[in-house]
């Protein structure tokens, strides 16, 4: 996964025009209210000249949750079979809490195909129930920005998957779909799992030959050599940040915003197993963490509230999905940007929702940080009036 200095900016926008900010205090340009009133979901718009660092910050909490996230993504692009990731040493699930596997590789040998295989192996005394809850694979392909947003988008919209018992010293394959896919070179395969399971455990993800059986060459690989790209065990893979209850996001304060995957935004750390001893790991720019991000609106004279993604000067490509409250917008999971490309240019944005505020309420999304995009983001709530 690329190491990028774009930055992606999220967008909460609201209210009505205002008169000339004040250094505390940004206007919406009259333009970008009258494409917020007649654009739609997923749509790409022009900012109009609004630079996301000249608006006031919006105190937000920032809380990490949920299962480990066991992460492969180095190295990256491995030329030969061998072990990318492994953990020999998880502990059963917590209830209610899933474990998530991010697995994002690309085939840089020349002259063979390959495959990538992500095993469970049962380390506890008794059987053992592998429940999977959520998946999302995409590839193999070329179009790195593609994959990782629809990966995500697959993984948002995706159903629970039967049980299956796992004997004592068993090792399976966590998904047979998955690990069955031919790549080529240069083509990337990217696959995110959440699961449980009630016994002590071991994650092992390995790149194999065409020919090669999952279950029983996975296993006996060396460890290959880590890149500059992140792999490890984190501590959580789900965040939330929310304003504090006493914080009420009001259109008559003009744009503000607050950061996601930079600045005071924290990331999520953890330790690489795969070597000895192991090594401490970040993972930059919280890829395959979930966020999920509530504020309370609140509007006296009935100005709206809408929710937009946008891309700052320092920006690049970028793309992915989501999955919105509904609003005057009809919300839920979809790409973002509506046309199926990344978005590059650092003076537009992709509309994510719109809401009427009126009696305080709770707006929220959620979204993943998808391979191959660019951070870190800054969410922001811009006033527009409302004429839909």
């Amino acid at each position: 996964m690329l190491k990028l200095t774009r930055l992606l900016v999220v967008t909460i926008l609201a209210g009505t025009s205002w008169p000339a900010a004040a250094q505390t205090r940004v206007a919406t340009p009259i333009e970008l209210q009258s494409m917020l009133r007649t654009n739609t979901q997923g749509a790409v718009v022009s900012l109009c000249g609004i630079d996301p660092d000249s608006c006031p910050s919006i105190p937000m909490s920032q809380a990490f949750a949920g299962g480990k996230l066991i992460f492969s993504d180095s190295p990256e692009s491995p030329t030969n079979a061998g072990i990318l990731y492994m953990d020999t040493n998880l502990p059963p699930t917590v209830a209610g809490a899933a474990n998530r596997v991010f697995v994002y590789h690309v085939n840089a040998s020349f002259s063979e195909t390959m495959r990538f295989s992500v095993l469970i192996r049962n380390n506890g005394k008794s059987a053992a129930a592998l429940r999977v809850r959520r998946t999302g694979i995409a590839g193999p392909s070329a179009n790195y920005l593609h994959v990782g947003e629809t990966a995500v988008y697959r993984w948002l919209t995706s159903a629970p998957c039967p049980a299956r018992a796992v004997a004592p010293g068993q090792t399976i394959r966590l998904d047979t779909h998955f690990d069955s896919i031919q790549i080529g070179h240069g083509g990337l395969a990217n696959g995110i799992w959440d699961y449980t399971f009630d016994q002590p455990h071991a994650i092992i993800i390995c790149a194999l030959h065409s020919n090669d059986v999952p279950d029983i060459v996975g296993p006996t690989l060396a460890v290959l050599a880590r890149d500059i790209h992140d792999r490890g065990t984190f501590a959580y893979c789900d965040k939330l940040c929310a304003a504090s209850a006493r914080v009420i996001v009001d259109p008559a304060a003009g744009v503000r915003q607050f950061p996601i995957g930079g600045g005071s935004d924290v990331y999520v750390t953890g330790w690489d197993y795969a070597v000895f001893p192991p090594t401490a790991a970040t993972n930059d720019g919280n890829y395959g963490v979930l966020y999920t991000v509530k504020m309370n609106t609140a509007s006296d004279d009935s100005r709206a509230l809408a929710l937009a993604l946008l891309m700052s000067p320092q920006g690049g490509p970028w793309c992915g999905a989501v999955n919105a409250a509904p609003g005057l917008l009809a919300g839920g999971t979809f790409f973002i940007p509506s046309t199926g490309s990344a978005v590059s240019d650092p003076s537009s944005a992709t509309i994510e929702g719109e809401y009427f505020p009126g009696a305080p309420k709770e707006v929220w999304f959620q979204f993943m940080p998808a391979g191959a995009s660019s951070f870190p983001v800054y969410v922001m709530t811009v006033p527009f009036s409302r004429d839909r």
